[in-house]
């Protein structure tokens, strides 16, 4: 989640107007965007290293909350499956319980009320494979053979039985990796959070504002230069179907905290927020902004429309709702809440359209 961009509505024609007309109607011409004031000349260029210092401490934060986010949903996952392998063994403990029971019998010559000849029953319960040893016998008894059938059961369900503890064995091997990944990247995340946070703590309210302002001035020229870029038209495509339902979900949750790994309902992650926006419209897709980018269709930039996700950065690190007149809504980063940004205010890494 990189750093915000808050931005005067001024540049996006109005909130509430913006998220109206990109919902429910094409939205009218933009507004003349206004510029952010010039910095002062003092000191612009150590408030620039400053800036990019710390809008880097969010990405490198977004890219191990992306991290925590796949190591908690691997976690998830590996305990459904040792769940579904303990009650496999419990049922196949079982399975083997009764069946040694039987061979028991067999052992006992008791099996069916039948007598067993006794070198023939030991040779059997010896055998590697009973039902071979049996079709080498001249005559079979029905007892001979519901024995052999038996041990030859046992035999299965004993392997079944070692095939699940391994299982279950590979299973917690991975649960405590992906657990420790988890915990690693969320003191990686608090380290770069932390950073970010003492280093504005230390600015006096002057250069904190004159950053803020910087800041606003450089997401204004990207937003400028992405606009720019756009075919005619582009930004007056209205969101229809699914889109809908996806983008009223995203404005419901505007105001809402940012939290690393949150999916709803009281605060969200980016990829958090997207995946719900769109389970909301009904359709189901990944967790992580990286397994979104993986798995979902890539559209063209030219070819957005609201309610698409906005990939952003290399690492595909940061994901967004496309609202339509070039906002998108997000949930930014700690300490953040959702929001309505600028959509070309950060390096745009794709477009992906989840219907």
């Amino acid at each position: 989640m990189s750093r915000s961009r808050r931005w005067d509505f001024a540049l996006l024609a109005g909130a509430a107007a913006l998220v109206v007309t990109s919902v429910v109607a094409p939205p009218a011409q933009a507004a003349p965007q206004a510029a952010p004031r010039a910095l002062p000349e003092g000191g612009a260029e150590s408030l620039a290293a400053l800036q990019a210092e710390i809008a880097s401490l969010y990405q490198q934060a977004e890219t191990a909350t992306a991290a925590y986010d796949a190591a908690t949903q691997a976690v998830t996952q590996q305990q459904t499956q040792i769940l579904a392998l303990a009650r496999a063994i419990v049922d196949e403990q079982s399975q083997v319980d009764q069946l040694t029971s039987l061979v028991g019998q067999i052992a006992a010559g008791q099996y069916n009320g039948d007598a067993l000849d006794g070198n023939q029953t030991l040779q059997l319960l010896l055998a590697q494979d009973p039902q071979t040893y049996l079709s080498q016998l001249p005559l079979a008894s029905q007892a001979m053979s519901d024995a052999a059938n038996t041990l030859q059961q046992l035999q299965a369900a004993k392997a079944a039985l070692a095939a699940y503890g391994d299982q279950a064995t590979g299973a917690w091997e991975a649960l405590a990796k992906d657990q420790s990944a988890a915990a690693g990247a969320v003191a990686d995340i608090q380290q770069r959070l932390a950073r970010a946070k003492a280093l504005l703590a230390a600015l006096p309210a002057p250069q904190l504002a004159a950053l803020q302002q910087l800041q606003a001035q450089t997401a204004y020229a990207a937003q400028m230069a992405w606009r720019g870029s756009l075919p005619p038209g582009e930004l007056a495509r209205r969101a229809t179907g699914a889109a809908q339902a996806a983008i009223g979900y995203a404005v419901a949750q505007i105001g809402k905290p940012y939290l690393w790994g949150a999916t709803g309902p009281e605060s969200f992650d980016c990829s958090g927020l997207t995946m719900r926006a769109w389970q909301a419209a009904g359709v189901d897709i990944p967790r992580t902004s990286q397994d979104q980018w993986a798995q979902l269709r890539h559209v063209s930039v030219s070819d957005l429309r609201p309610g698409d996700l906005i990939v952003y950065f290399r690492g595909a690190t940061h994901v967004a709702l496309y609202v339509g007149d070039g906002a998108i809504i997000q949930a930014p980063h700690p300490g953040g809440v959702v929001e309505l940004a600028a959509a070309g205010s950060m390096p745009i890494l794709g477009v992906l359209r989840p219907d």
